[in-house]
């Protein structure tokens, strides 16, 4: 239906038009004329210089509607109303470009055809992207997501480290679009939205919705859950049993259940099998017999997450008492009647916890289970009572618990982060402002030498980045120099995750891996063997193999070649292999753009005085740079997308978290929305890539202004 809606829109305000002026029709036939003449000649048109602009603006409002449409489907009009104003829009930009689609038969029929794959995809796109996925797993985790979760568990307080980086680049983006002499808004309306998404990205927070879940903290029956128990008469508790500081180190352990005989479930039939027999020796017991059993179990950090709720499932007859940390939750010992008189369930009861009661988690770095720590530590205490546990007792007794935690929200306080990401964001804002100024009125060759400098400054920086996030040496033994007493121990490369890991890995090789490959590409072209057959040696090894090949090696083998000269961890290895392959094919790549500069340029430089390394460096590189710029724009798209590769490592890069995170501990997810976050991440950042690449082509003199190359 919607497709035919639409065929039908395109002939009445595209085909029509395009035929009555094509084939000049009698003009005694007056009705198709009228129909130009009253209907068609009406239809406003936007003046060629806006048509950019408003197209853009029109495709924006078409997807608005078909959300509208598709959200409130089940409302009587609104979804045909909005599904139908967005196929005028869509039939009114074709309209617009009738010139262009429509103006013969076979653009005409491929027109249509596209209309069709196009406008499926495009409602379908809408559909799973702003109706049916749920984008909660993203604002819950976008920490996760962007600095992975050890920088956050174990280093949560280095996570300072991360914005001198940010900083940096920012500067360094402003400036560099500054000085390409672009128009003010190509620069300004794309940082505006960048900013406006990052803002929201860390200061919206939202709630866990249908995808929350009560996470078991640990299981009763079906998890074996192991507790600490004894046997005692009523006259015969030690002080302090109920207490989290009580020694029960000499007790007997056993999994729960605890009941003394197998368990059918009247309502279901299920048959429940003990974990341990509650069979206490009746010979050394009065009549008045207890049963108590003690579990210690530790909340995981919660430094992300809000609890909202604890609740204890209880499954018990007779008589019984609860107790949290020697906080009493349930006593029903002593009285006259029994806490439950059927068995027709399992779980009798369900009790709410007072979130005063636990201890929530230890400070970030600490680790609740080690000996020295009590933090994160709590204690259940269940006791159960049976009066006539004898051989005339034909009753069934039975004890267990499972706790529960429902996780309301993942967010963190982004005040002092939000600070910090505006004054980065306001630094790129008024380097652009100032390199465009300078821009304006410096001649072409300041600004070449002001580029220079701004490619220098990128290079130092990353070193000190580098310096920031893992200062050298631990101690005054390990290296030449520390830097802890300046900057402290730093984030050891293994506990980078997220983004962030994937940006550090892809820049390091883009970085090393340009030096890499200038040189092997210098090398390859020697008349010197000394440096020609390395070189030719090293490219060839390492293009016969797969990236994922080299990586596993890095993982295996590396430690073991470089030991005891370089302790590298699995981080620094997969940084080495991926220069190294980047570099090598890089190489190959500058070889043929050095192979394609006219030997002219050689005795040019040579009459000029130029040395051979100046001839390389001034002469050479420059134009075999310019004329493989593409080329090597390509390559670099494709290390940073590579970067995921090392996923298959164990390593936390964004690929990873972004799978790993419907299967954690407080939450129920898709995989899709995660994974589809990160590839659109991916997208944007080769996206600018290429398009900060056209720009250069075209500062370059490389491509004409209508595009196409130039010649």
């Amino acid at each position: 239906m919607s497709f035919n809606l639409l065929i039908l829109l395109l002939i009445l305000l595209v085909l029509l038009p395009v035929l009555l002026k094509k084939f000049n029709l009698d003009p005694d036939k007056r009705g198709p004329k009228i129909l130009k003449k009253y209907v068609f000649d009406n239809i406003p048109k936007i003046e060629a210089n806006w048509q950019p602009f408003f197209i853009k603006v029109a495709v924006v409002f078409a997807i608005f509607m078909e959300y509208i449409s598709l959200k409130y489907e089940d409302l009587s009009y609104t979804p045909i109303f909005a599904h139908t104003v967005c196929l005028l829009t869509f039939a009114y930009i074709s309209y617009l470009l009738s010139d262009e689609l429509f103006d013969t038969t076979w653009n005409s029929a491929i027109t249509l055809v596209s209309f069709f794959f196009v406008f499926t995809l495009f409602s379908g796109i809408i559909n799973f992207i702003f109706v049916e996925t749920d984008w909660t797993i993203i604002w819950m985790n976008r920490r996760t997501l962007i600095v992975g979760p050890d920088l956050i568990s174990q280093f949560g307080n280095e996570i300072w480290r991360l914005w001198p980086p940010f900083y940096l680049l920012m500067i360094l983006l402003g400036a560099g679009y500054g000085t390409l002499g672009e128009n003010k808004k190509k620069f300004l309306i794309p940082f505006a939205i960048f900013s406006v998404v990052c803002i929201l990205f860390l200061t919206y927070d939202s709630a866990f919705h249908s995808q929350s879940k009560s996470t078991p903290v640990f299981s009763g029956k079906d998890g074996n859950t192991e507790y600490s128990f004894e046997f005692f008469d009523d006259d015969d508790f030690p002080d302090g049993w109920e207490n989290q500081s009580f020694d029960d180190s000499q007790w007997s352990t056993g999994e729960a259940p605890f009941g003394n005989n197998n368990l059918t479930i009247e309502k279901t039939g299920e048959e429940v099998e003990l974990g341990t027999i509650w069979q206490p020796d009746q010979e050394s017991l009065d009549n008045d017999t207890y049963i108590v059993i003690r579990r210690e179990f530790y909340i995981k950090d919660t430094s992300e997450n809000i609890l909202s709720a604890a609740t204890i499932k209880l499954a018990y007859t007779n008589h019984y008492a609860a107790y949290l940390n020697g906080h009493e939750i349930e006593n029903c010992l002593g009285l006259n009647t029994y806490c439950n008189q059927a068995n027709a369930s399992y779980w009798n009861e369900k009790v709410d916890i007072d979130l005063n009661w636990l201890i929530e988690k230890c400070p970030i770095g600490v680790n609740p289970q080690d000996s020295n720590n009590t933090c994160g530590s709590n204690m259940l205490v269940l006791v159960g009572q049976d009066s006539i546990l004898d051989d005339s007792d034909d009753g069934t007794n039975w004890l267990d618990a499972e706790i529960y935690l429902d996780i309301s929200n993942k967010g963190f306080d982004s005040t002092k982060a939000t600070i910090y990401l505006i004054g980065a964001l306001a630094l790129g804002f008024f380097a652009f402002l100032l390199t465009h100024h300078y821009y304006k009125d410096a001649e072409e060759y300041r600004i070449n030498y002001f580029q220079n400098i701004l490619i220098n400054v990128a290079v130092i920086g990353y070193i000190c980045m580098i310096f920031i996030l893992d200062p050298p040496g631990e101690s005054t033994d390990d290296y030449f120099w520390n830097a802890d007493w300046l900057l402290g121990t730093g984030v050891k490369p293994g506990a980078w995750g997220g983004l962030v890991l994937n940006l550090i890995f892809a820049s390091s090789a883009l970085v090393v891996g340009f030096g890499v490959g200038i040189a092997l590409a210098f090398g390859r072209r020697s008349n010197l063997p000394v440096f020609w057959i390395p070189s030719v040696g090293i490219i060839e090894l390492i293009r016969s193999g797969p990236l994922v090949a080299w990586l596993f090696f890095a993982q295996v083998l590396v430690p073991d070649l470089f030991n005891p000269i370089w302790e590298a961890d699995i981080a620094s290895r997969v940084i080495l292999v991926l220069s190294l392959f980047f570099g090598c094919y890089l190489a190959e790549v500058l070889r043929g753009g050095l192979q394609a500069v006219p030997h002219g340029q050689y005795e040019a430089a040579t009459a000029l005085g130029l040395s051979p390394i100046q001839t390389k460096l001034q002469i050479e590189l420059p134009q075999a740079i310019r004329t493989t710029l593409p080329a090597i724009v390509s390559m670099m798209i494709g290390m940073l997308k590579d970067t995921s590769l090392v996923y298959f490592f164990g390593i936390y890069d964004a690929f990873r978290v972004a799978k790993d995170l419907p299967a954690q501990w407080d939450f129920i997810g898709q995989h899709e929305q995660s994974l589809l976050f990160v590839g659109m991440i991916f997208w944007i950042l080769s996206f600018y890539l290429s398009r900060i690449s056209r720009r250069m082509e075209k500062n370059l003199g490389l491509t004409h202004e209508g595009g196409g190359e130039a010649t």
